[in-house]
C-alpha cells in the first residue's frame, strides 16, 4: 500500500476544503445570473429579489407582475404586501431558479431606472413565478410595457379578480381597512399627498392608491403632505 508523507496529506486535505468551500459559495450566490440555473439569495418584497452573478449580487425586478409595497423607503406598507413578500419568501429564498430574459429593445428596456435586471424567475418545477403571483394574486399584472407573456398575465389577474383571490378579496381588504385597526387618514401613493376626513377627495383616492395613517405625524414622517383644500 502506498505511503503518503503528512505534508502531502495536509495539502490534499486543504484542497479538498478549498473545493467544498468554493462549491458552498457557488450555491448560496447562484453564480452568473446569466446563466440557466440561479439561487435566490434575499426577497425585497413579492416582485423584487436578489441573486448571485459571481462574485456579486444582482437584484431582480419580476416582469408584468406589480405587487403591493413593503419594502420601499417613506412609504408605509400597503394592503396584501406583507402576504405577497412571504408566499416569495417561501416559495424562493434559497431555492435553485432560471431567470428568462426580454429583448433588451423592447421598450421598458432590460433594467429599469433602479438599475434592476428585469426577468421572468423560472421555479426548478417550471412554472413561471412571475405569472403565479398574479394567478394567486399576490399581484396584479404589470402592463406599462409589452412583454411576451402580456394575454396570460391579464387573463390571469382577470381570474384572480372574479374569483376574490388574494389582494382582490373583498372581505379582507374590507378588515384591513378597518379605521380603528389602519387610521381614518388616507394617502395617495402617487400624489404623497394624505387627506383628512372632510376634505374633498377623501373618498375619490383609488383603492390601489391608497395607505392608511393613524395620525398627521404618522403621515408625515412617510413623507406626505397635507391636501391644501
Amino acid at each position: 500500500m502506498k505511503k503518503y508523507s503528512k505534508k502531502s496529506i495536509s495539502v490534499l486535505i486543504v484542497v479538498v476544503l478549498l473545493l467544498a468551500a468554493g462549491q458552498t459559495f457557488w450555491t448560496h450566490t447562484g453564480g452568473d445570473a446569466r446563466s440557466k440555473d440561479v439561487v435566490v439569495s434575499q426577497v425585497y418584497d413579492g416582485d423584487t429579489i436578489v441573486v448571485g452573478q459571481g462574485w456579486r449580487r444582482t437584484t431582480v425586478r419580476l416582469i408584468g407582475v406589480d405587487t403591493p409595497e413593503t419594502a420601499r423607503p417613506d412609504t408605509p406598507v400597503q394592503f396584501f404586501g406583507p402576504e405577497a413578500t412571504e408566499f416569495a419568501s417561501r416559495s424562493l429564498l434559497g431555492r435553485r431558479v432560471r431567470l428568462e430574459f426580454e429583448s433588451p429593445d423592447r421598450p421598458g428596456g432590460s433594467i429599469d431606472h433602479y438599475g434592476r435586471t428585469l426577468a421572468y424567475v423560472i421555479t426548478e418545477t417550471g412554472e413561471n413565478f412571475n405569472l403565479e403571483l398574479v394567478r394567486l394574486g399576490y399581484g396584479r399584472a404589470f402592463t406599462k410595457y409589452p412583454f411576451r407573456y402580456l394575454n396570460e398575465f391579464k387573463a390571469a389577474e382577470r381570474a384572480a379578480r372574479a374569483a376574490g383571490l388574494g389582494m382582490w378579496s373583498k372581505d379582507r381588504k374590507t378588515a384591513w381597512a378597518d379605521p380603528e385597526k389602519r387610521g381614518r387618514i388616507i394617502g395617495n401613493i402617487r400624489s404623497h399627498i394624505y387627506h383628512l376626513q372632510g376634505q374633498y377627495g377623501y373618498e375619490k383616492i383609488a383603492e390601489k392608491n391608497r395607505v392608511y395613517f393613524k395620525t398627521e405625524e404618522e403621515a408625515v414622517r412617510a413623507g406626505y403632505r397635507k391636501a391644501r383644500n
